[in-house]
């Protein structure tokens, strides 16, 4: 168990994002916290320890486990001359009880510290530290499946055809039209299990008696039906049969809330030759008509992960400051993950900051890493379905000539890259 808290630690980006994102320096009186000071207070035993002791003791919300929700929470505290820590909070919130467990995590770190020291004296430090919330594939899978889902009928199937049963009766019309018929009804189910806004989706017809009789459904503007009735009483029947179903639904559920879905559902009716004259419904997979072309990270049941590790890992690992680049600060881009795992980008965000020759040299960079992921990802998911998400993502160029400070800001990068001269 421990094994696999570690892994929901982004151990390489820990620390670097946490020197690199502190606020803009105090007053640096005797008072006043520094932000910035030549030896940084350190956890006792080093790095390696403080992984280690955060990978034991940090436990995953139940909350936040059974909605799914991943992502980072930021701490921002106090480290004293003595080593304790005060003043705990959080800069960047994620909820679900993820903000109240990383606070408990880094107060019971208290008294574990080594203090920060400038021109040799010990002093107050401001410290922040970033904490990734990332559960595994498998709990994953298990959090959507339970947490994210479809409307259900109470009592499923048979009971659903014993309300809908009075009104499933083949029509007239289309008896004498020797018609089986299938229509296609859209409506919503709300948050408290009740249908609205029933609507005509289609409707698929097949003939029963004669030389086409042995064709499949087929939709009904190629037939050449002798009474027009026959459509709009089918609709009509198939509308009140859903219509009957109204508050005997379980609702959909969204991270674990009970939330409106539309569902479109089949409903058969048959003739007299197949089944006595009483109709039934063949109740299809719900399913949600998606029209986005992309949803965000936030709005996805199942985040989409990179096969190869954390994204910002890899980025580390593949990213490089162009040859010619003049650029110094955060540059924000992104691409989109599409159903089969292939990438789409990657796309930027205008900045008149930033040259021409600037742009092109980032774009080829960053394009020719984001290649190297294609293919590479396990898709995002909405209600179990795998849908197009937009991962959008910043990277801090930086230059170290050997005396500059670590650049400052109130934003946490996904990836820091350094240039050398």
């Amino acid at each position: 168990m421990k094994q696999k808290t570690f892994t929901r630690l982004t151990a390489t980006a820990l620390l670097s994002i946490a020197l690199a994102t502190a606020p803009h320096v105090h007053a640096q009186t005797k008072e006043k916290p520094f932000a910035y000071v030549e030896q940084m207070p350190t956890f006792k035993g080093g790095e390696k320890e403080m992984l280690q002791y955060l990978a034991s003791n940090i436990k995953y919300p139940s909350e936040a486990r059974s909605s799914g929700v991943e992502g980072l929470v930021v701490v921002q505290f106090i480290v004293e001359k003595d080593g304790a820590i005060t003043d705990v909070q959080t800069v960047k919130k994620l909820g679900h009880g993820t903000d109240e467990e990383a606070i408990r995590v880094i107060k019971s770190m208290n008294g574990q510290w080594t203090a920060g020291r400038q021109n040799g004296q010990l002093v107050r430090v401001n410290y922040t530290m970033p904490i990734r919330f990332t559960l595994t594939e498998e709990e994953r899978t298990a959090t959507a499946a339970v947490a994210n889902r479809m409307p259900q009928y109470k009592g499923g199937q048979e009971a659903m055809l014993k309300a809908m049963g009075t009104y499933l009766k083949l029509p007239a019309e289309a008896k004498q039209e020797n018609l089986d018929a299938r229509v296609m009804v859209r409506f919503y189910v709300d948050q408290q299990g009740n249908v609205s806004n029933i609507r005509l989706d289609g409707t698929k017809l097949k003939k029963t008696v004669g030389p086409d009789s042995k064709l499949d459904y087929m939709d009904a503007s190629t037939f050449s039906l002798q009474n027009k009735a026959v459509l709009a009483k089918l609709s009509e029947a198939a509308a009140a049969a859903v219509k009957a179903t109204s508050g005997n639904w379980e609702p959909a559920l969204k991270k674990g809330q009970p939330a409106a879905s539309e569902i479109i559902l089949p409903v058969q009716f048959y003739s007299s030759a197949n089944s006595k004259g009483v109709g039934q419904t063949l109740l299809a997979p719900s399913m949600t008509k998606y029209t986005k072309n992309s949803y965000t990270y936030d709005e996805a049941d199942v985040k989409p992960t990179l096969q190869d590790g954390p994204l910002n890992k890899f980025l580390a690992k593949n990213l490089r400051s162009p040859k010619g680049l003049t650029f110094e600060g955060d540059y924000k881009t992104g691409f989109v993950v599409k159903p089969d795992g292939s990438v789409i980008g990657p796309f930027m965000s205008p900045d008149a900051n930033i040259s021409k020759e600037d742009h092109y040299l980032l774009h080829e960079e960053i394009q020719k890493v984001i290649k190297l992921m294609d293919g590479k990802w396990n898709p995002g998911k909405v209600d179990g379905q795998a849908v197009p998400v937009t991962y959008n993502f910043m990277i801090r160029f930086v230059t170290d000539d050997g005396s500059k400070k670590p650049a400052a800001s109130d934003k946490n990068p996904d990836v820091i890259v350094t240039r050398y001269k």
